[in-house]
């Protein structure tokens, strides 16, 4: 340990922070993560900064003089860590101790053109002017005050190696580098999940040391087990068959949790309102508590159930602290409190941002890009797989074309860190087939005798009109039922509420992204509460969202949206049997506004083969079609694009990976802020300013970004992503925020109070 401040190399890696003290930082976060460091690790480790020891960057960063190009560490200190592994004999090691220093502060794409940069005469020239700035005797006691193990600082601090420092490094960078480091790339046997795990380590220290000081990360905490009794005791009161299904499917789970607490991989298949959240959680737990597990990364495929979630999480069972539970997605807080401690906000986002805690909430999208270590902010995360009990709700939402990528990647994540996978849905894709994972519960089992709705197929084609009317007369007719309609595309669904609102005067709300997610939250609080009769929404509500109708009508879809539609519809079986109506809606030139939104062809097309010869269904018989369905989608679907995925992982072709997408690209939408009222036009004040204080040099760019943090929820909270059409040709861009801003003066000229943005020149797609 370092004690005497004169005894310090007199190196700084970051403003008034010595840079062994850093060091020290980092290697100390490192070794509360691994437990132990293999001897290899501590150079990438150690060294990754060793380009800061030039004169010209401790000008800079000592505020002296700023020389440009001639301040950059990377290739420098890449250059160093492969000359000193070459030398200690970790030759199978040269890929991380190249990239991991090379790559620290940026992504990990096209490695080989990285390298290929330092060859350019540029910049070896500038490495060579670096080399011959380096402050050897701080490095001495840089190299000294470090705790690494004796056999590296042996080698290091011997005399030779300090006195032929700078022509070792200068013969090594004409000679040897590029070819130890580009044989090594070429390597088949590099794993990517190991590469990936590492480098993670190296970011996550390295992140957390600079931003909070510490040399420490906050202890994950996990819940107690008996909290979830506590809260579903609380639950289950009364006679309704579908709380004795759900709690007999829970003691089931935990009894066939001794026979499989074995295996890597489970499944949870239980129909819509049986209690997956629940379940899956105390498996989680009794798997973490058997295992030492440290974590449990809860993953869903969108927002609004991150939200719903997370109410049952916090209030149900009491997690509060950062420390046990932390909800992280582009538009939630970063902040970390822990139950005895409040952290100022720049030193709580490091922690927040580094996933310390014992459940991580989170969506699809977070989880496999940081599986996938595209940039160097999801990578930092990866590290937190291991030991981890990694939960996917709602797995069917996952694309067909990525079952197998996905299978392998979390096959690796099982094997090489010792991660164990619940995948929970209501049906059953093919990711995993029969004896591949251990299931459970016995699927069919609680479909047998479901009868919360019947399915009635219609498939000829209708217009909107017609459909309007029809449901006007039900409503008006039926008037003990509530109704939900779901609809392909925002226009149609927009379209038709306004038809209906025209017709029918009953308690009424609309819910499409189209509205503002402010406005969006409140509406389905008032479903909740039951404060409306009439819903029509897009595809927006149907992933778990927890509302319940007695009669769903729902445009023609892939049979599993089609599922996920009837889970809205008499939910709990407490009411006498639902409805669930599908139809073929069919715009005036007509075509299916399915077509315009669902490119899977085989998809759409399987659910009509399905569907083509039938009337009526029981829920029963429903669920018992979607297996049919999945097997028709895996035999059909093409695993071409997984394989390519895989290929690259298997080659480090980060570039490549791009190609996995969650979210369509849509470049004919743009971002639009709608200054809905007082709130919304106080929160774009506040974030002009932000942007004026830099301007005029009021504030700095780190400042700056720490204040938008605050207050990106609430800013995005009346943003919304739309197809502009020709509105956006008088729509104004504010030119502090280069973002289109409907402002109150304009506002009911593009934005109607019942369904939000509404030209009328094009045809918006959910």
């Amino acid at each position: 340990m370092i004690s005497e401040k004169g005894n310090k190399s007199g190196l700084y890696s970051h403003p008034n922070v010595f840079l062994e003290d850093h060091i020290n930082g980092v290697i100390g976060i490192a070794r509360q993560i691994l437990g132990e460091i293999p001897e290899w690790f501590y150079i990438p480790l150690a060294f990754h900064d060793f380009g800061k020891a030039t004169r010209y960057f401790q000008d800079y960063i000592q505020g002296r003089k700023n020389a440009g190009k001639l301040t950059n560490h990377s290739y420098l200190s890449a250059v160093f860590c492969v000359n000193i592994a070459s030398k200690l004999g970790f030759e199978d090691r040269l890929v991380e101790s190249c990239i991991f220093p090379l790559k620290h502060h940026t992504d990990l794409k096209n490695l080989k053109g990285t390298l290929n940069d330092i060859i350019k005469r540029e910049t070896k020239i500038t490495l060579k002017k670096q080399i011959e700035a380096l402050d050897i005797d701080g490095l001495k006691k840089f190299f000294q005050n470090i705790e690494i193990p004796k056999s590296i600082k042996d080698f290091l601090l011997r005399q030779d190696t300090i006195q032929n420092l700078k022509k070792d490094l200068m013969e090594f960078l004409d000679n040897e580098f590029i070819e130890k480091c580009t044989s090594a790339l070429d390597r088949i046997d590099v794993n990517f999940y190991e590469f990936n795990f590492y480098f993670s380590v190296l970011l996550d220290a390295d992140k957390t040391q600079a931003g909070s000081g510490s040399d420490t990360l906050p202890q994950p905490k996990l819940p107690d087990f008996q909290r979830i009794e506590s809260y579903k005791s609380h639950l289950s009161k009364g006679q309704a068959d579908i709380i004795k299904r759900r709690e007999t499917a829970f003691r089931e789970v935990m009894e066939n949790f001794d026979k499989g607490k074995g295996s890597r991989v489970f499944t949870l298949v239980l129909p819509t309102g049986m209690g997956k959240t629940l379940t899956g959680l105390s498996v989680a737990l009794k798997l973490a508590k058997e295992g030492g597990h440290k974590r449990i990364i809860y993953s869903l495929p969108f927002l609004s159930i991150i939200d719903q979630t997370e109410m049952v999480l916090r209030n149900g069972l009491n997690l509060k602290s950062s420390e046990e539970l932390l909800v992280y997605h582009h538009l939630a807080e970063p902040t970390y409190k822990e139950s005895d401690k409040e952290y100022d906000f720049d030193v709580g986002r490091v922690f927040y941002e580094g996933w310390n805690s014992g459940v991580i909430l989170t969506t699809f999208y977070q989880l496999f890009y940081t599986l996938l270590g595209l940039e160097n902010g999801y990578l930092r995360r990866f590290n937190k797989f291991k030991d981890t009990i990694i939960i996917l709700d709602e797995i069917q939402a996952l694309p067909p074309d990525y079952w197998l990528f996905v299978k392998e990647s979390l096959n690796h994540l099982s094997q090489n860190l010792n991660a164990r996978i619940i995948l929970m849905t209501a049906t059953n894709p093919f990711i995993y087939e029969g004896g591949e994972a251990f299931e459970l519960v016995e699927k069919s089992k609680y479909r047998k005798g479901l009868n919360r709705y019947r399915m009635v197929i219609e498939l000829q084609g209708r217009g909107i009109e017609e459909l309007a009317k029809e449901v006007a007369e039900r409503v008006e007719r039926e008037k003990d039922k509530s109704f939900l309609i779901i609809l392909n595309t925002i226009a149609s669904s927009q379209n038709f509420y306004k038809i209906l609102r025209g017709i029918v005067d009953v308690p009424m709300t609309y819910l499409s992204t189209a509205v503002v997610p402010y406005e969006r939250k409140e509406r389905i609080k008032g479903i909740k509460e039951g404060r409306y009769r009439v819903m029509v929404s897009t595809q927006v509500v149907e992933a778990g969202m927890d509302i319940d109708f007695d009669v769903v009508y729902r445009d023609f879809a892939p049979l599993d949206s089609l599922n996920q539609s009837a889970g809205r519809c008499n939910r709990n079986g407490d009411r006498s049997v639902g409805e669930v109506r599908v139809v073929k809606l069919k715009n005036e030139k007509d075509e299916e506004f399915a077509r315009k939104i669902y490119d899977g062809i085989v998809l759409l097309n399987t659910t009509e083969e399905l569907l083509k010869n039938l009337s009526d269904l029981r829920e029963e018989e429903f669920l018992e079609l979607i297996d049919k369905y999945y097997e028709m989608v895996w035999d059909k679907k093409s695993p071409d694009r997984s394989k390519k995925l895989l290929e690259s992982v298997k080659q480090l072709k980060y570039e490549q990976l791009t190609e996995f997408k969650l979210i369509k690209e849509e470049p004919y939408k743009h971002q639009v802020f709608v200054v809905l009222n007082d709130e919304a036009r106080k929160v774009l004040e506040r974030v002009k300013g932000v942007i004026r204080n830099v301007r005029n040099g009021q504030w700095k760019i780190w400042e700056a970004r720490s204040e938008l943090e605050k207050i990106k929820a609430h800013f995005y909270s009346f943003v919304i992503n739309v197809n502009l059409g020709r509105s956006g040709d008088s729509i104004p861009i504010d030119e502090d925020l280069q973002i289109y801003v409907i402002d109150s003066d304009v506002l009911k000229q593009y934005y109607d109070e019942e369904v939000g943005f509404y030209p009328r020149d094009i045809d918006l797609i959910w």
